[in-house]
């Protein structure tokens, strides 16, 4: 079994590490604001995800099956966890920073755009025309998910 486990945390091991490489890449082209450039592995990645999870579950469910591997294969296995978890929430911190940037560009232009447009003046409720009355009016729709 020992032969089995080595060939498996092995396997589990060069898994975690490109993807550790793979969301590093990711982590600087978020950073650079190269959005286009993130489905460039995206085949890859998600490949590598479904199995990894798949994996990993295993081995939760099931320890023995890594029963037998050397200390330091299992010291390297643990470095990649971490070092894989600590990627993800860099990733996810350069994703929430790049969102926060975007929405505030689109409520700033939004409101620009609210500002210099105003409603063209409608009739009171005498019959004379509000020309006093400034009222905000814009051409565009804004989504501020964006």
């Amino acid at each position: 079994m020992t032969a089995d486990s080595t060939e498996r945390a092995t396997h589990l091991l060069a898994m975690t590490q490109r993807l550790v490489a793979l969301v590093a890449t990711e982590i600087g082209v978020v950073k650079a604001r190269k959005l286009n450039s993130l489905s460039a592995d995206w085949n890859e990645k998600e490949r590598l995800v479904h199995t990894w999870r798949i994996e990993v579950s295993k081995v939760k469910n099931e320890p023995a099956l890594l029963d037998g591997i050397s200390p330091d294969l299992k010291a390297s296995l643990r470095q990649a966890a971490t070092d894989l978890e600590q990627n993800l929430e860099a990733h996810a911190q350069a994703l929430m920073a790049t969102k926060t940037v975007t929405e505030g560009l689109v409520r700033s232009i939004a409101t620009e755009i609210a500002s210099s447009h105003s409603a063209p003046a409608g009739y009171g409720r005498t019959g004379t025309v509000n020309a006093t009355v400034r009222r905000e009016a814009s051409g565009i729709a804004v989504d501020a998910k964006a």
